[in-house]
């Protein structure tokens, strides 16, 4: 299982750093009210198997603020879960970028939070984990 996880966390890193085409992107509401553009929604397939529905979204808050960024990713989760659970798959991953800079060329960061249900029914970031 650890094995899985880890490749499903490089995959993430490695697939998840291309750019966002702003054309696509979608503006969507937290129950919060605030507003976010979701870039991109799809489902990844894993060689060693399994699948996860990844949301690619863009922030205003610095990806080095973890725990800001964490309630906010919480909040998406609580929309975004029920996608994950629509799609019939067993994790789900949220990915944030924070665009830095301004001008025609701009740099970024970005951080995934990979939820995964456990198999009493239960929903858990593996972020926690690591506690």
């Amino acid at each position: 299982m650890r094995l899985k996880l880890a490749s499903i966390l490089i995959l993430i890193v490695a697939f998840g750093c291309g750019g966002n085409n702003a054309q696509n992107s979608k503006s969507f509401k937290l129950p919060s009210g605030k507003q976010i553009k979701v870039t991109g929604v799809g489902r990844m397939d894993f060689p060693m198997g399994g699948s996860a529905l990844v949301m690619n979204y863009e922030t205003d808050i610095p990806i080095e603020d973890k725990v800001a960024l964490r309630r906010e990713v919480d909040e998406i989760w609580e929309a975004f879960q029920k996608d994950v659970e629509a799609a019939q798959l067993k994790a789900g991953v949220i990915r944030a970028t924070h665009g830095e800079g301004s001008g025609f060329v701009k740099s970024g960061k970005g951080y995934g939070f990979v939820f995964a249900k456990r198999d009493d029914g239960r929903w858990h970031a593996l972020e926690d984990d690591k506690r």
